[in-house]
């Protein structure tokens, strides 16, 4: 079906970038944070300023999402892109036209570009920022970021990113323990109300969409529709049991912004044809008591510290080794390695491998030189959300980011409009 509907939206675009959409079409391409050359490495989209920000900014304002990615192709391409807008749920907004929700040209080059500097992986380092001159967002909402070469068809890799329009609707909430007896030990609630201020809601129900995200994690995330409670100028989602999360446990972490000395979760660094880092081997977590360690939630932040001026273009790469002792192959799903670090997807490229003859799951990452934080968790077969309780154990206390996202679809109108976004912590006001 989703085939079918891009194509429809296909049409209505105009020859610009009708090569572009029509690829999605013809793969039936997921709108998440996938990239597709395995030449691409180290893909980064957030709001300028701060490489640690979710990559949200305001409609109509000086805000800027800066975009960096590595090209390890020896041969020098030229990157253009696009931007596709979504509904809440991330599927193309089928009903509008590119010129609905752009203004200016259809597609904007990078030409910003650097080359590697004294590393033993040569690489090119791309950056753009995000709106320009030539294009910007005429609307809100959900949109994703698709970077090709000038083929159209060779697709590099797609990121999500979020434009919130400036109105009086405010969300504001805590978190606290889940409600219910039985996982009060282990999850977090979401109390929280979104008040109007005046904004004029005619059918809550059908107008009002609230997406809640825990970290950066795309798997889990929960869709709301119907508050509670719906008075005049609020809308009540406190004390409901169902707007929860496991609380999961505080991110694990290496430290590679040396690879002359290791951290303390490095076994060893070795050197054949790249670098080699063998992180020690990460024993479960499952009925240990609840520690507090500071964390980035999942996040990295790139950085060779080693007499380095620019980090962008003179920290080099690695292969990362991961070991999860396991002395048993699980049949009934399989472990990844969640977090940034692998784009959030519970998928191919976070998969481990069960190794018999080391009683455990190993997956080998290209990273580059930073500080990165992972979770294990379990994908059981036909569940798409991968499960952190098995091996990282569940504790209401974790620290965690959480982010509310408030959509409106006014009756009669084409697409989901976001109109406020709210961010949380557990320990943090």
């Amino acid at each position: 079906m989703r085939s079918q509907h891009t194509m429809s939206y296909l049409l209505t675009c105009g020859l610009l970038v009708i090569h572009t959409v029509s690829v999605w079409a013809a793969g039936d391409v997921p709108n998440e944070n996938i990239c597709y050359d395995p030449s691409i490495k180290t893909i980064q989209v957030f709001k300028e300023g701060f490489e640690l920000s979710p990559p949200v900014i305001m409609l109509n304002s000086t805000d800027k999402l800066s975009v960096q990615f590595d090209d390890l192709d020896p041969d020098l391409k030229r990157y253009k892109y696009t931007i596709v807008h979504c509904e809440a749920d991330w599927q193309v907004s089928a009903d509008l036209t590119v010129a609905e929700y752009i203004e200016g040209y259809r597609e904007e080059n990078i030409d910003q570009y650097e080359y590697s500097y004294n590393t033993t992986v040569r690489y090119t380092h791309f950056t753009a920022l995000f709106p320009t001159a030539n294009m910007r967002p005429k609307l809100s909402g959900n949109y994703m970021l698709v970077v090709y070469e000038d083929d159209p068809s060779q697709m590099a890799f797609t990121a999500r990113f979020m434009v919130v329009e400036a109105s009086p609707v405010v969300a504001a909430g805590n978190i606290v323990q889940s409600a219910q007896l039985a996982e009060r030990s282990s999850r977090q609630q979401i109390d929280f109300v979104v008040k109007l201020n005046g904004f004029q809601v005619i059918d809550v129900g059908r107008e009002i969409k609230i997406i809640l995200q825990q970290n950066g994690r795309t798997d889990n995330v929960l869709q709301l529709s119907k508050p509670r409670f719906a008075r005049t100028d609020e809308l009540d989602y406190r004390y409901d049991e169902a707007i929860s999360f496991r609380g999961g446990n505080q991110f694990r972490n290496f430290d590679i912004k040396s690879l002359q000395y290791q951290s303390d979760h490095i076994a060893r660094i070795a050197y054949d044809t790249t670098n080699q880092v063998y992180l020690l081997a990460d024993q479960p977590r499952t009925f240990k008591q609840y520690s507090f360690e500071k964390d980035l939630n999942g996040r990295f932040f790139i950085k060779n510290e080693e007499h380095t001026e620019n980090s962008n273009t003179e920290a080099d790469y690695a292969w990362v080794h991961f070991f999860l002792p396991y002395p048993v192959l699980i049949t009934t799903g399989t472990f990844h390695v969640l977090g940034e670090l692998t784009s959030w997807q519970v998928g191919n490229v976070s998969r481990m491998y069960f190794n018999p003859e080391h009683k455990g799951y190993e997956l080998n990452l290209f990273l580059k030189q930073g500080y990165y934080n992972y979770m294990y968790v379990l994908k059981e077969k036909g569940k798409a959300t991968g499960d952190e309780s098995l091996i990282e154990g569940s504790h209401w206390e974790t620290e965690n980011d959480y982010t509310i996202y408030v959509y409106f679809h006014e009756t009669g109108s084409l697409y989901d409009r976001l109109i406020a976004v709210n961010f949380l912590n557990t320990i943090r006001p």
